[in-house]
C-alpha cells in the first residue's frame, strides 16, 4: 500500500506466492497487472506489455501491482527493464517521439491541477513520478527445494 512499495516472495513451487501477491493487492485495493506469456512472447510484446502497465498507473493515475513470475522470465531484457522500474521509473528508449504528445495529453490536467508546469519535461518528470506512486512490482521467484 506505500508508495513506491514493492515486494520479492520467494519460496517453492506451489507454496503460494501469486495467491499471497493476489490476495495481498485485492485487500489493499490495487489492481493486479500480470503479462501472458506466449512460445512468440518476445521483447517487442514485453515492451507493448510495459506501455499498457505504464499508462494505466502513469496516465490513468490507478494503483496496479505488476505480478513477475520467475517463469515469466523468457529474455534477460526483462529483468533489465524490472530493474530499471526499479531504480528511476522508466525504462529507456520504452516510448518513441511520436508516442509521447499522447503521454503529454493524458497527464496535463492532473499536472496543471498539482501545478507542476507545462513543458514537455515536466509533464515527463510528472508522468514518471505517477508511474513511480502507483506501480508496485511484486517478484515471485522459486526456491529449489533444499535435500538437506
Amino acid at each position: 500500500m506505500m508508495p513506491r512499495g514493492n515486494a520479492m516472495l520467494v519460496g517453492v513451487g506451489g507454496s503460494g506466492r501469486q495467491s499471497l501477491a493476489r490476495l495481498a493487492s485485492h485487500i489493499a485495493g490495487i489492481g493486479v497487472f500480470v503479462i501472458e506469456i506466449t512460445k512468440l512472447y518476445r521483447l517487442i510484446e514485453w515492451r507493448d506489455d510495459m506501455k499498457r502497465l505504464f499508462e494505466i498507473t502513469g496516465v490513468s493515475n490507478t494503483p496496479t501491482a505488476f505480478l513477475f513470475n520467475d517463469t515469466q522470465l523468457k529474455e534477460q531484457a526483462f529483468l533489465e527493464d524490472i530493474n530499471n522500474i526499479l531504480s528511476s521509473g522508466e525504462i529507456p528508449s520504452l516510448y518513441g517521439k511520436d508516442e509521447l504528445p499522447a503521454i503529454y495529453d493524458g497527464v496535463r490536467k492532473r499536472a496543471a491541477d498539482a501545478e507542476s508546469g507545462g513543458t514537455a519535461e515536466e509533464l515527463w518528470a510528472f508522468f514518471i513520478e505517477s508511474i513511480r506512486s502507483n506501480l508496485h512490482v511484486i517478484l515471485a521467484m522459486s526456491q529449489p527445494l533444499c535435500p538437506y
